[in-house]
């Protein structure tokens, strides 16, 4: 079970604001750029965009967590109760798994939906960059994708934004905003469902466990699968 985290309000607050500002800087820097070096339309164009991208959520977001720790006088060990033990990875492999066995088919079939209403759906830029990209980018890229971003989103939505509703006495809610937020934050209408879910069944594991390592675990597991399937070209994507 889930421990009481008790995370200042003030401080979540901070968090969240701080996060969101250095988002919207990195892509005002990377605009300045991009057009400085006139890398627009130009083939390594997507691969820096990405790159600034991930580095923009990871580095802020896990650079103000530190601070965010250090406030309430705990570890990263302490703080999100991370343990090794064989729990959290079956659990994690198997939402892992889970998640892709359910979500896929959800995103085809919004695939499928949006087409048939006239709306052609964009797939996401990594997927189609990480098809026809040279090999060292999809390295670079995948990595990033893979581990470090699925660290820093679960310190913020499951770590944090989850265990702070749920310890203010609204665990339903929760669940449920923390989830449509994790699904809105990857900004693709097909995949905004399956990622939903993810999401919800993200916080259940780390309720279940009261151990975010678990949630490290199914949200890396999910994106490595994802990755593996971009790159060989078959099926959709939904992850990041």
């Amino acid at each position: 079970m889930l421990m009481r985290r008790d995370w200042r309000g003030e401080a979540v607050m901070a968090l969240v604001v701080g996060i969101l500002t250095l988002l919207i800087g990195f892509g005002v820097v990377f605009g300045l750029i991009t057009r400085s070096m006139g890398l627009a339309g130009h083939a390594d164009a997507t691969f820096w965009q990405l790159l600034t991208g991930l580095l923009a959520l990871q580095i802020p977001t896990l650079a103000l967590m530190q601070g965010f720790l250090l406030v309430h006088q705990r570890g990263w060990k302490d703080g999100f109760s991370l343990r090794w033990e064989p729990l959290a990875w079956k659990f994690g492999l198997g939402i892992a798994v889970g998640a892709v066995l359910v979500g896929y088919p959800i995103e085809y079939g919004m695939f499928q939906l949006m087409e048939a209403l006239g709306r052609e759906p964009e797939p996401q830029a990594a997927v189609v960059f990480l098809t026809t990209a040279p090999g060292w980018q999809r390295t670079v890229i995948g990595f990033l994708a893979v581990l470090p971003a699925a660290v820093a989103e679960e310190c913020l939505f499951r770590g944090v934004l989850y265990s702070s509703g749920r310890d203010a006495g609204y665990p339903r809610s929760a669940l449920i905003l923390t989830s449509v937020l994790f699904g809105l934050a990857h900004g693709n209408m097909a995949a905004f469902i399956p990622l939903t879910l993810f999401g919800g069944a993200l916080a259940w594991a780390y309720e279940r466990t009261g151990n975010l390592l678990t949630c490290f675990i199914a949200h890396a597991g999910f994106n490595a699968i994802g990755l593996v399937v971009a790159i060989s070209g078959f099926g959709l994507d939904p992850t990041t």
